[in-house]
């Protein structure tokens, strides 16, 4: 009994139901039944609570009764603009009564916690989202290319077996200016790509840790380069990426959840759709053309 109380399935049917409760009571709600107003303890405390968060200290009795003649300002409007009919084809109210529905939904799913299980389920299904990348440290002594090619070779080909028989130079002073600074450390493979280009990437990633290689080819020019350190990009464990599945997990069953609810409801309903001359019709889930 334990283990089906646990099961998102049974959760999700639970949810359902009560959705689909809220549903069924929309049109009770859609107006006032009649003029009687009852202040609650309940509306007591959220009147009390919003004046607490706002000013950081409980409201003065005036200020309570000021407080409740707002409330009641507000009720006695809002329902006579209910009356009116002052809510419909307002592009607005729609809009925000659709995001308290879908908030409401947001909340009940939310409120299911997933359980380890759930989570690494969600891992297994999408080990790429959640992929460790490359992370490349390297340092570059760069060389702007000109008109005559057979130059800026000739000087990084120079300048290589310099760095090869000089350990201890700095190859911050060395070759020509650059924007950029002579060692990068811990770069993901995604932003090497953004700044140096493919054909950069593809042979940094290659050069064997610790010795000075090159020339490499950029977007910029040549570079005379060494790797320093290469960590392979690799599919992570769940205590590594467990807030981002978490959130993930939560969001995709959220997105069911709306969806679902939305379906039944709109099975409640016969839509039927009229084609504007010389548009061709499209099917469309839930109209009747």
């Amino acid at each position: 009994m334990k283990k089906l109380l646990k099961e998102p399935l049974l959760h999700f049917l639970a949810l359902g139901a009560v959705l689909f409760a809220i549903g069924i009571l929309r049109g009770d709600a859609a107006q006032p039944s009649n003029n009687r107003i009852a202040i609650t303890p309940g509306v007591v405390e959220r009147l009390l609570e919003g004046f607490r968060l706002t000013w950081q200290r409980p409201p003065t009795e005036d200020e309570f009764r000021g407080l409740l003649q707002d409330y009641l300002k507000e009720e006695v409007l809002y329902r006579e603009a209910l009356v009116m009919g002052l809510d419909r084809d307002d592009q607005i109210i729609r809009r925000r009564m659709r995001q308290k529905l879908e908030f409401l939904t947001a909340d009940l799913v939310e409120s299911i916690e997933p359980t380890d299980e759930d989570l690494q389920a969600h891992l297994d299904a999408n080990p790429n989202l959640y992929r460790q990348e490359t992370r490349i440290s390297f340092t570059q002594v760069f060389f702007q290319e000109r008109p005559d090619a057979e130059q800026p070779r000739s000087s990084a080909l120079s300048m290589l077996q310099y760095l090869r028989t000089t350990p201890d130079a700095d190859p911050e002073v060395l070759g020509d200016p650059f924007m950029y600074p002579a060692a990068h450390r811990d770069m993901l493979e995604r932003d090497l790509l953004s700044v140096f280009g493919e054909e950069f990437t593809a042979q940094i990633v290659e050069l064997p840790v610790g010795e000075w290689s090159g020339p490499v080819t950029s977007a910029f020019g040549l570079h005379v380069a060494r790797g320093d350190a290469l960590e392979s990009g690799r599919l992570s464990e769940l205590h590594e990426v467990r807030n981002a599945v978490y959130r993930d997990l939560v969001s995709e069953r959220v997105r069911e959840a709306e969806q679902g609810y939305f379906e039944g409801l709109l099975s409640q309903y016969t839509v039927t759709m009229e084609w504007p001359d010389g548009m061709e019709p499209i099917e469309i889930t839930g109209v009747v053309q």
